[in-house]
């Protein structure tokens, strides 16, 4: 979950106009973040909303769920999405001390449409010892904004990754059970 954190920490931007591109709307991540990394917990709510505005949290929501969104009422859908919505606010703020002082490169961008993907390498400081972490964000433009719709950390596609957690947890235990758990991991 480390690793989803300094995804969403490094993938968080401002109002990067599609018009720059996907690269530029991932780049003004320093840019908006670095500031408000130096005291994380008086920016907690500042943090928060700029998570808000980069993912699209609905396309997350159900392509994380995969074949168990189509049988589920709006009622079902909605308390999934609000409690993991909630819990990747929840983690990134936790998180953020941990990252603030890694170092990003942007690697490439490829644009397809409405669709796009942009690499970056974060690595955890400078030299031989630097551990890096390829990042690929998955990008899709809605309106005049490019939202992250998937992230691929070292190959790890975070929506599989959750579609697979959520999958063995409803076949095996059912949904109240995986609702309850998150509630759980929520602390609510």
């Amino acid at each position: 979950m480390v690793v989803v954190v300094l995804v969403l920490l490094f993938a968080v931007s401002g109002i990067a106009n599609a018009q720059s591109g996907p690269t530029a709307y991932i780049q003004s991540i320093d840019k908006k973040m670095k500031p408000l990394l130096e005291n994380s917990r008086a920016n907690e709510k500042k943090i928060i909303k700029i998570v808000n505005q980069l993912l699209d949290f609905k396309t997350l929501c159900k392509d994380s769920l995969g074949k168990h969104w189509e049988g589920k009422t709006d009622a079902q859908r909605k308390e999934f999405s609000d409690t993991l919505h909630a819990l990747i606010e929840k983690n990134v703020v936790a998180r953020l001390k941990d990252t603030k002082n890694h170092l990003i490169t942007y690697e490439s961008q490829e644009v397809n449409g409405k669709k796009a993907s942009v690499v970056t390498i974060v690595a955890d400081g400078t030299g031989p010892r630097a551990i890096q972490t390829e990042i690929t964000y998955k990008m899709r433009k809605q309106g005049a904004r490019w939202l992250v719709v998937d992230m691929v950390t070292d190959g790890v596609s975070l929506i599989s990754n959750y579609r697979s957690q959520f999958n063995k947890i409803i076949t095996k235990d059912g949904w109240d059970v995986m609702i309850k758990k998150m509630h759980d991991k929520l602390g609510s």
